[in-house]
Parts: structure tokens; C-alpha cells; sequence
């Protein structure tokens, strides 16, 4: 499929970049800092949201702005706000259960340890595409 056939229209227009991070990372972050994740729900509380353990064995508590009105298993992505002692959620993505029997741990883990030492990791330079071509 061509980019100018997939149709976009359904993600916001965002130019701000939300770093994906691992949860030995998170003490770096400043509360408030938006921030994304990948983790597998191991425990959901009606009053609190649910926990997550993440790539590197780690639980944390995501924190919901209403009630839960599905059940969670599974792998999720999770974009929200660091709190200091947890992350309130402002979206999260299931991953399919075809898409987690490959999903890749450590590269994700080792992704997210690449995009935290880099300042502005998106940043194409003054060309940006331009030299880029499509793969066979």
C-alpha cells in the first residue's frame, strides 16, 4: 500500500514526541512528563486501574481517569503521565494476541533505552526524506 493510500485520518495531527521509556527509566522523568509504554497487565483494581509488568520484570499501577468498563489481559501500550509512583493514563492499545506470540522484549526494552539518550531522535535534518527510498 502507498502512504498517500492509507488513510490517516483517524490519528490526531502531533507533532510532540512522547518518548517511550522502561520503568528503571522513569525516575529521570519530571512528574507530569508525558511518557509511553509497553507492559502486560497482571493485576486490574476497580478503584485504582491496573498494574502492568513491563520488559523488565517491573510492576507499575496505570492509573485511570474513569472506571474500568472491559476486562484487560494481555500486552498493552500505554500513553499517560508520569506521577512519580504511577502513570495516569490517557490512552492505552491492547495488542492483538497474534501480535504478542512475537512480540520482541528486549528490542522494545533496547529501543526504549536508544530514544531516552537522544535529544530529538525523529528529527530527519534539513532534508528529511528526501533521498529516501521505498524498499522492494
Amino acid at each position: 500500500m502507498d502512504h498517500e493510500d492509507f488513510d490517516d485520518s483517524e490519528f490526531p495531527d502531533n507533532d510532540e514526541y512522547v518518548p517511550y521509556v522502561r520503568t528503571t527509566t522513569l525516575d529521570s522523568k519530571s512528574k507530569g512528563a508525558k511518557v509511553s509504554m509497553w507492559g502486560k497487565v497482571t493485576k486490574v483494581s476497580a478503584n485504582d486501574g491496573f498494574y502492568v509488568k513491563t520488559g523488565n520484570d517491573q510492576e507499575i499501577l496505570i492509573k485511570l481517569n474513569k472506571p474500568l468498563s472491559e476486562p484487560l489481559e494481555g500486552w498493552y501500550e500505554i500513553h499517560g503521565v508520569y506521577q512519580g509512583n504511577c502513570i495516569l493514563c490517557d490512552e492505552y492499545i491492547h495488542f492483538s494476541e497474534e501480535l504478542t506470540k512475537t512480540i520482541d522484549v528486549e528490542g522494545y526494552t533496547n529501543l526504549a533505552s536508544l530514544l531516552m539518550v537522544l535529544d530529538d531522535p525523529w528529527n530527519l535534518g534539513d532534508g528529511g526524506l528526501d533521498g529516501v527510498k521505498p524498499m522492494d
